[in-house]
């Protein structure tokens, strides 16, 4: 939940600032040279500019927050470990120790989880769960 109002308060703040970049150019207005030639750019040329500063502003806050709130899944089979679960990971062939909702989790069952990988100090990575996605049964031997 505190993530969605976070992107709704994101997307809230790209939508403001863009509408206010759309609407603040037409205040300029154009110098005249004695000749009667206007001096600069246009409107819509201003316009232009601050519409696609504002679109690429909006993507680059868009992709910086969701790289730092990336969720990542695990695929492997859960065992027995000396702090509780673990979790042979199939494409990085880590072991991580489970923390979190690992109610639904047995021992000797191939599963996929969606969660976080924490930052500890200790020799075994930590992932916290948030989602069983998918169990796939027993592990093969």
């Amino acid at each position: 939940m505190k993530r969605q109002k976070r992107r709704a308060c994101l997307v809230r703040t790209s939508i403001v600032l863009t509408l206010g970049l759309v609407f603040l150019p037409p205040a300029f207005s154009q110098a005249t040279s004695p000749s009667g030639g206007k001096i600069g750019a246009s409107n819509g040329e201003i316009a232009g500019a601050f519409v696609g500063a504002g679109a690429a502003v909006a993507v680059i806050v868009i992709v910086i927050y969701h790289e730092t709130h990336k969720h990542h899944t695990l695929t492997g089979c859960v065992s027995s470990g000396t702090n509780g679960l673990t979790l042979a990971n199939e494409k990085d062939n880590k072991v991580y120790t489970l923390s979190g909702d690992s109610g639904s989790l047995k021992v000797s069952e191939r599963v996929a989880i969606r969660g976080k990988k924490l930052k500890n100090s200790g020799i075994t990575p930590t992932f916290r769960i948030e989602k069983l996605e998918k169990d796939y049964g027993a592990c093969r031997s």
